[in-house]
């Protein structure tokens, strides 16, 4: 892509990893509605299956790029003085893999 579809590209990874978001998590809920009483076996089990392990693994990264890709837009329209936009840009990088590898 070139210089000026950057905005686009943020645009448009906003709006899918949304979507995949939003998808992950109904699903989630809707299967724990239908097997109500949960335990943990149940959520074991769950967990375990090799799928469910790769949607889940797919969810936190997608978490991960829209909540970079939105505070990146939010530091990089607010925070002025370049040393502390760099500063806050490095420390929620920092943070969002470290939550994320958690």
């Amino acid at each position: 892509m070139s210089l000026q579809a950057q905005g686009m590209r943020a645009w448009l990874l906003q709006r899918l990893t949304a979507i995949y978001i939003a998808v992950y998590s109904l699903s989630i809920i809707a299967w724990g509605v239908v097997n109500f009483p949960l335990n943990y076996n149940i959520w074991h089990d769950l967990f375990m299956h090799p799928l469910i392990l790769i949607l889940t693994v797919i969810f936190y990264l997608s978490l991960f790029i829209h909540a970079w890709v939105g505070m990146r837009d939010i530091l990089v329209d607010y925070a002025k003085p370049s040393s502390v936009r760099f500063l806050l840009l490095t420390a929620l990088a920092l943070f969002l893999t470290v939550m994320t590898t958690w």
